[in-house]
């Protein structure tokens, strides 16, 4: 989709209740696209970004009917984003009438921060070992004639909570105390109405299997699915497993399944869900081979085939967005790979457009002399490359990834609007290239468009729309976009 050349006027102040933009519809009826023409422009909405994404993640909480509050990207975080990408492009979608601001989405070339950065799959510090077992442990239920997960009761009629702790086995007072939290009011004397899920053990207890008779390890692993190297870190103090033809006692009980190590992805409680994950390694492998280069602790090590989506939130409208950007770069034939750091509320919808979670591990240290003895360590996107506090990041960075490569093969050839060429790095703190100012326009490629770049085409505008005035009460409301950033930026 064609850029807009003109930069003309900054957008103006954004008064408005984000809760009071409605959702996207379907056809994007009453929607404009806006493809911002520089910097500037996109640090005149960060404000208003992170108050959609606050609203974004609300509803989301509200739909999934979750009390825990899910996590939305903080204004620094975005103005951060668009100081450092290099390059930046994106697209946002407005009301037409208002011009409040639905979704947006921005793009760049993925870079490392990391001294010693590796796409691993199978690394223990990867985290994806738990979530292999999670959906070998799935898969097995499934076998058994399972539709839910046993671990929870489904309530189908109005029974009391006695009842059901009768039914089950459970002490009635055990079976309040792991569920007050989820079921706030509950009581020994409840009674709860039909389609009440109720869990029947802690939610961070393992799964463990007893040998009926003795086997060898290898069989072992092909009947529950999984590889021998995962069955070993799932049993750390188990020395006793040995090699593939190693017979295991009867009697002998291994841990099979360790709920606490697994990331909190909101699922509908007794939901049996496999999560999409690179179960072989193959995804990470394929990505190691891309090439990169740059300095970690300068302009970061840069991977020019590998495209990341760096921020996105709408209401209504994220997955169009997306899918547009994936057709972009599928016509572009300029990137192989499309990766991104995944909120946990997120992941389902990143899994429904293809993409797999993908392991990482790197080494955090001051110098390269120290490296050799920094210890490797789960991958926390945008991390420095001598970051020595990484728990202050929180969670491990669920990092997921998309394969563009056989797309390439047969893909039309278009007016993609994407990059060919990416503008060069800059330093963390340092100045951008010349022309860096500009949110970098894209080089055509010739060929065949989608109907889906048809349509964002047709809605494409070049002028910002008028917001209207602030109502008369505006508590809430996102404050006024901040004046443009002067000297290095956020960073600087």
């Amino acid at each position: 989709v064609a850029a807009n050349e003109d930069p003309g006027t900054l957008p103006g102040p954004a008064r408005y209740l984000p809760s009071q933009v409605p959702q996207c519809h379907r056809g994007l009826e009453g929607a404009v696209l806006l493809r911002p023409a520089t910097r500037l422009h996109w640090f005149a909405c960060s404000v208003e970004m992170a108050a959609l994404a606050d609203e974004a993640a609300a509803r989301r909480q509200r739909k999934l009917r979750l009390r825990a509050q899910l996590p939305s990207l903080p204004v620094a975080y975005i103005a951060d984003r668009i100081d450092m990408d290099e390059p930046l492009w994106g697209y946002q979608l407005r009301d037409r009438e208002h011009g409040w601001l639905q979704g947006f989405i921005t793009l760049t070339t993925f870079t490392t921060w990391a001294r010693e950065f590796v796409w691993d799959s199978n690394h223990e510090s990867a985290g994806l070992i738990p979530m292999r077992a999670a959906n070998a442990a799935v898969r097995r239920l499934r076998a058994q004639g399972h539709e839910t997960d046993p671990d929870f009761f489904v309530s189908e009629d109005s029974h009391t909570v006695r009842q059901i702790a009768a039914t089950v086995g459970l002490e009635v007072g055990e079976l309040v105390r792991l569920n007050r939290d989820q079921v706030p009011g509950l009581t020994t004397k409840a009674k709860l109405q039909a389609g009440t899920c109720l869990r029947l053990r802690p939610e961070d207890a393992a799964d463990t299997h007893t040998l009926a008779r003795s086997i060898s390890v290898r069989d072992l692993c092909e009947e529950l699915g999984l590889t021998m190297r995962d069955l070993a870190v799932l049993n750390p103090e188990r020395t006793v497993l040995g090699s593939a033809t190693n017979r295991l006692k009867k009697g002998t009980t291994l841990r099979v399944r360790d709920h606490a190590s697994e990331p909190s992805v909101p699922t509908t409680p007794a939901a049996l869900v496999e999560r999409a994950i690179d179960e072989d390694g193959t995804l990470a492998a394929a990505l190691n081979k891309q090439k990169r280069g740059g300095d970690p602790a300068d302009t970061g090590v840069v991977w020019p085939r590998v495209a990341e989506i760096s921020l996105l939130a709408a209401v209504g409208c994220g997955r169009w967005l997306v899918e547009l950007c994936l057709d972009d770069l599928r016509a572009s034939h300029t990137y192989d790979f499309v990766v991104l750091q995944a909120a946990l509320g997120a992941v389902p919808f990143y899994e429904a457009l293809g993409f797999r979670r993908v392991g990482a591990v790197a080494r955090y240290a001051a110098s390269e002399a120290e490296l050799e003895q920094a210890p490797v360590a789960p991958y926390y996107h945008w991390a420095a490359s001598d970051q020595a506090q990484l728990d202050q990041f929180g969670e491990v960075s669920y990092m997921m990834a998309l394969d563009l490569r056989a797309a390439h093969a047969d893909a039309p050839r278009g007016d993609s609007g994407m990059p060919v060429v990416a503008t060069p790095p800059r330093a963390k703190g340092g100045k951008r290239p010349a022309g860096g100012g500009r949110a970098d326009q894209p080089q055509c490629v010739r060929g065949r468009e989608t109907a889906r770049m048809r349509r964002a085409r047709e809605l494409l505008t070049h002028a910002w729309p008028a917001v209207p005035p602030a109502p008369a009460d505006s508590a809430g409301a996102p404050a006024p976009p901040p004046p443009p950033p002067r000297g290095p930026g956020p960073n600087g």
